[in-house]
């Protein structure tokens, strides 16, 4: 689904068209560029909906968003990763995977390892 700017103020009612042009503005909200402006998507609609927690629920402040946003999306990225490892060991034999899991253990100091 690809939403220009004024669907996505309708479609999200506590976001303003000013702060939607500010956070893309700001990098926050990454849209694709079309012929007519910006065009959002699903994941862009999830992000307005973040901001809008933060902003308008949490009061974050405006100088806190980069941070906090950069947590998430390293969050994100980190739990991607997992999940390639786990499907890689997941293609491996029970020994291999029981190998790593007793290492695994062992290095984060879990005491039944």
């Amino acid at each position: 689904m690809s939403l220009d700017e004024r669907a996505v103020v309708a479609r999200v009612e506590r976001v303003t068209l000013r702060d939607l042009r500010l956070w893309v503005r700001e990098g926050w909200v990454r849209p694709s560029i079309g012929e007519a402006g910006p065009v959002f998507d699903e994941l862009d609609i999830a992000r307005v909906r973040l901001l809008c927690d933060l902003r308008k629920d949490m009061a974050l402040p405006h100088d806190a968003l980069p941070v906090v946003l950069g947590l998430i999306d390293r969050m994100h990225a980190v739990r991607k990763d997992l999940l390639c490892m786990a499907e890689a060991l997941g293609a491996e034999s029970v020994e291999t995977r029981n190998a790593v899991l007793s290492r695994f253990r062992r290095l984060r100091g879990d005491d039944d390892a």
